[in-house]
């Protein structure tokens, strides 16, 4: 017997949930939207692969599939939903969206993360044409549910937001649909088990962590918004976790065998591409665009908008991004990693364009040198370590330092705080820091403690 299948079920419940927990605290901290989900959807999925005893190759797809699923929810907004909290004549109303929204997080995440792990039982060619039809029902949700707003949970009043929860919902129906199409129904049974496990750890984690902001009492010492995301990511990852225990016999064949992506170079090209596209494009058309584009009524201003809303959506470059996954394992862990990583950044420096934020500025160029700079030496890095020892274990172990490097960065990197009196001064300016980081340097040495102790015998590629 090896060592990942001594694990108990309590083991497989707690190692993902307390990785999810720092990846969803790390997430609110230091890279919101869908790029800052998919660093829970990194750690969580990492740890599942190392629990199953996946080989390297094969745990590079489940990651990527497991970081863009989980980010797929963080194109949803809730901060109105949340607002709702606040007032007793709504919290219900409000709770409700967060269940709804939780779920629909983890539906699809779960969906994702399922075909990821059992990614040997679908061609490449059934994989791709279900991402894409995925991609065109999220799209159709929101277009017919969310934009004419029939069931709403934001504010109608005051700033009205576009939700897309009801394409999140569309989309994992239509993946499902398609992809039994293509196989059994024992084939589709893992992605489902997941998918189901997903829903009700999102609908719970998310609908039962906003109860802090409802009734957590007032103190200066703990935001209750950020006990909201690590309940939320602690709750989601259990569930997860248990599910990969309910289904580990099957998933332990999978982890080590099918078609896995050659390490190609060739394809890193297009995925290149992608991202030029997705974070230059958006640059330019903020600058061609007039400023009342968004409220033009003309039919032509609203093809261009849904047009524009597709191709620069997080659901298209995740989708796109996962397909060129499957053609090159280089891509794979630069999609799982080295993405998740310089979105951290980038969230980072951005921030550096207002003196008041961090107590200097830097320049726009200088703010994508160090972007790109330091996503190019972690991707170095992660080249190196998937070719090497305990690749799954370290490559683990290295997004999770790269990403609490970053939250120590964004803490404590500001003007004010490089004297003697730092300590203090932050403290008394931000007394919930003490919280905040007690947390994620405890949740960090406890999943590094589990991924050093447990894992001694992890499958080398």
């Amino acid at each position: 017997m090896t060592d990942t299948e001594k694990q108990s079920i309590w083991f497989y419940a707690l190692f993902p949930a307390i990785a999810m927990l720092l990846g969803w605290g790390l997430r609110g901290y230091i890279g919101g939207g869908p790029f800052g989900a998919m660093i829970p959807g990194c750690f969580v999925t990492l740890t599942i692969c190392l629990l199953l005893g996946y080989k390297m190759e094969t745990a590079a797809l489940a990651t990527a599939f497991g970081a863009i699923g989980i980010g797929f929810g963080g194109e949803m907004t809730y901060g109105q939903t949340l607002g709702f909290l606040r007032d007793p004549d709504t919290l219900g109303w409000g709770v409700l969206g967060c269940i709804v929204k939780g779920g629909a997080w983890g539906l699809l995440g779960g969906a994702m993360l399922g075909l990821g792990l059992s990614r040997d039982k679908y061609d490449r060619k059934s994989l791709i044409l279900g991402l894409l039809i995925m991609v065109a029902a999220f799209h159709l949700g929101r277009i017919l549910i969310n934009e004419p707003k029939l069931i709403y949970f934001s504010n109608l009043e005051d700033r009205p937001r576009d939700e897309s929860w009801a394409g999140l919902y569309f989309a994992a129906i239509a993946l499902f649909a398609f992809m039994r199409t293509r196989g059994t129904a024992q084939e589709l049974r893992v992605p489902l088990m997941f998918t189901l496990f997903g829903l009700v750890g999102g609908a719970i984690g998310f609908g039962g962590g906003v109860l802090w902001l409802a009734f957590g009492p007032e103190t200066k010492w703990i935001g209750w918004w950020k006990m909201m995301e690590l309940t939320f990511g602690f709750v989601f990852g259990g569930a997860l976790g248990l599910c990969a225990y309910r289904c580990r016999n099957e998933l332990r064949v999978s982890g080590q065998q099918g078609e896995t992506p050659p390490p190609r170079w060739s394809p890193m090209l297009a995925f290149v591409a992608l991202f030029m596209l997705m974070f230059g494009g958006i640059v330019v058309l903020r600058l061609i665009l007039p400023d009342d584009f968004a409220e033009s009524d003309a039919a032509y201003a609203f093809a261009l908008r849904q047009l524009l809303g597709v191709v620069f959506s997080f659901t298209f470059f995740g989708a796109v991004a996962i397909i060129i996954s499957l053609f090159s394992l280089h891509v794979a862990w630069h999609v799982a990693i080295t993405l998740t990583f310089f979105h951290t950044v980038h969230d980072f420096v951005r921030d550096l364009d207002k003196i008041e934020n961090f107590g200097y500025v830097w320049p726009m160029s200088v703010q994508w040198l160090v972007s790109i700079g330091l996503s190019l030496a972690l991707g170095c890095a992660v080249y190196k370590l998937q070719n090497g020892h305990r690749a799954v274990a370290r490559l683990l172990l290295i997004a999770i330092a790269s990403c609490y490097a970053m939250a120590c960065v964004r803490s404590f990197g500001h003007a004010d705080y490089l004297n003697a009196s730092a300590l203090k001064l932050l403290i008394e300016s931000h007394p919930s820091i003490i919280f905040v980081h007690g947390t994620f340097t405890v949740s960090a040495l406890i999943t590094a403690y589990f991924v050093l102790t447990k894992f001694p015998d992890e499958v080398d590629a």
